[in-house]
This record gives C-alpha cells, sequence and structure tokens, in this order.
C-alpha cells in the first residue's frame, strides 16, 4: 500500500509497526513510501482450548478420567505462548527486513506483555508506544496517529526553553 506524501515515508530504514490484541497481531512494514502487512499472528482461545485438558487420575489403585478446569492458569499460558510467538515473528524480521525502528500499538497491558518476551537488542529499537487497539484499523490510520503523536512531540520540545536560557532564570 502506498503512503502518502503528507506522512512519514521511511526514506532511511525500514520500520516495523505491530498493532497487537490480546490474541491477535498484524505485523507491517513500512518503507520507501510503501507500508505492507507481512505477517500476521492469530490465535482464537475457543480452538486453542480443544487441546487436552483431563488428565488420567489414580485412586485407590484403580485408573479414572479426572478431569480439572484449570481455566485461569490456561488463559495465562494461552498468553504467554502469544508473546512467545510474537517476539519469535519480532527476531525473524527483524533479521530479514533489517529494521531500524519499531512502533507498537497494543492496549497498555498487551504491549507491556510484548515488551517483556523481547530482549534487550529488540527493546532498544521500539521507539513509541501507542495504548490503544488498531487491528481492525487499515495501516494507514497506524501513519496518521504516529504523524500526530510525532507532531505534538515536536510542538512541545519547541515549546521548552534552551538550557543556557533556564539556567539563566534560576540562578
Amino acid at each position: 500500500m502506498k503512503i502518502s506524501q503528507k506522512l512519514p515515508q521511511f526514506e532511511r530504514f525500514p520500520a516495523l509497526f505491530i498493532t497487537s490484541g490480546e490474541y491477535e497481531a498484524h505485523f507491517y512494514v513500512a518503507f520507501q513510501g510503501k507500508i505492507e502487512e507481512k505477517k500476521l499472528l492469530k490465535m482464537n482461545p475457543r480452538e486453542e482450548a480443544k487441546e487436552k485438558q483431563g488428565f488420567i487420575g489414580h485412586k485407590g489403585g484403580q485408573q479414572n478420567l479426572a478431569s480439572v478446569s484449570h481455566h485461569g492458569n490456561y488463559i495465562e499460558d494461552l498468553k504467554m505462548k502469544f508473546c512467545r510467538d510474537a517476539q519469535k515473528k519480532i527476531r525473524d524480521m527483524i533479521a530479514e527486513y533489517k529494521l531500524g525502528e519499531i512502533y507498537i500499538f497494543a492496549p497498555k497491558y498487551v504491549a507491556k506483555r510484548i515488551m517483556d518476551a523481547l530482549g534487550k537488542p529488540e527493546q532498544k529499537k521500539i521507539r513509541m508506544q501507542f495504548y490503544k487497539e488498531y487491528t481492525k484499523h487499515s495501516p494507514l490510520k497506524l501513519l496518521e496517529d504516529f504523524q500526530k503523536q510525532v507532531e505534538e512531540i515536536q510542538a512541545l520540545v519547541a515549546k521548552t526553553p534552551e538550557k543556557k536560557n533556564f539556567v539563566t532564570l534560576h540562578k
């Protein structure tokens, strides 16, 4: 998908945009005026729940089918599996596309989980995090919100006094 001239073009090096929800993540690479979805990670908790959740219990020397629901533990395990899979995809994409920057669009708790799963080299590439879920939005919407955030930051930096002026004011 071609990026509008009004938005950043990512000419110097590719950037990875990750949109993630609890069990779904889209991985977009923006480079030289184009943004494309390169990978998709989607887990359906109901499909994943079809794995064996029962076990054989031994009671009084007899084998009985015992089924205990550990729903809470299972959900946490599924979330960790999702984060490990996302981390693997991020590492593979960094190597494949020689990515320079990573931007994460996810609810705060999901972004934290993803960050915790990444190693230090990958964490250093993360430039910004947006605490909204954009999994159902167009990648151009990501770039528009990214541009707005950059403009807000630039405006704040322009308003801050220079360091030497600050020191002279408070002697």
